[in-house]
């Protein structure tokens, strides 16, 4: 990636920066900063020449799937408190209802991260694993060829199941190799593992089938 194109990135982040600012100076000149819920995030990540990427953002490393999630509400969320659980993007939309005491329907996927919000996030329900796929029908790029994946994320692990090459399949252990640099499934030692990660990936598949 060119010095360029990370220059660009930065000054586009940037213009959000500056763009939330007013939003937030706007809510505070009117009274309504405090009693207002602002949520941040943002799309997939793109890769700075990790693994040996640059323009694509679509793959399961790391550095694609993780976004930021910042929230700000006082009146439930404590200044400056880190939370360590995993969350889906899906979970946005039943906390807002949440939020905002409504009903969150059957229809809606995802489940609210409120609770974790709260002082009493130690007892609040957790996510064990967080589901993420892909399937490449625009082919933007030549490398994303017969590059559809589903991949479970834990908070320890991640198996990444590559559909039209499977032979391709990866195993992480992100605890102690968070760069995602060496690919265990081949080891005899992890077989259980793998067994109980591929059985869960298929379940959330199939769940995110019948919703």
């Amino acid at each position: 990636m060119s010095e360029q194109s990370i220059r660009d990135r930065a000054e586009m982040l940037l213009s959000v920066d500056e763009g939330l600012g007013q939003i937030l100076t706007e809510l505070e000149e009117s009274g309504n900063l405090d009693n207002t819920v602002i949520i941040l995030t943002s799309d997939n990540g793109f890769f700075f020449g990790e693994h040996g990427l640059s323009v694509e953002r679509r793959l399961p490393y790391e550095e694609s799937v993780r976004m930021p999630l910042l929230v700000r509400y006082p009146p439930t969320v404590r200044a400056g408190t880190t939370i360590d659980a995993l969350v889906s993007s899906i979970d946005i939309a039943p906390t807002i209802l949440q939020l905002a005491a409504t009903e969150v329907g059957a229809h809606i996927q995802g489940s609210s991260f409120l609770p974790l919000l709260t002082a009493a996030r130690v007892n609040a329900p957790r996510r064990r694993s967080v589901f993420v796929e892909n399937y490449s029908d625009d082919r933007p790029m030549p490398w994303v060829l017969d590059a559809d994946y589903r991949a479970i994320r834990t908070d320890r692990h991640k198996l990444i199941h590559w559909v039209q090459h499977p032979e391709f399949d990866e195993l992480y252990d992100l605890k102690v190799d968070p760069r995602e640099d060496r690919n265990i499934i081949a080891e005899p030692t992890n077989q259980a593992l793998l067994k109980t990660l591929r059985s869960d990936l298929g379940n959330l598949v199939q769940q995110s089938i019948s919703l």
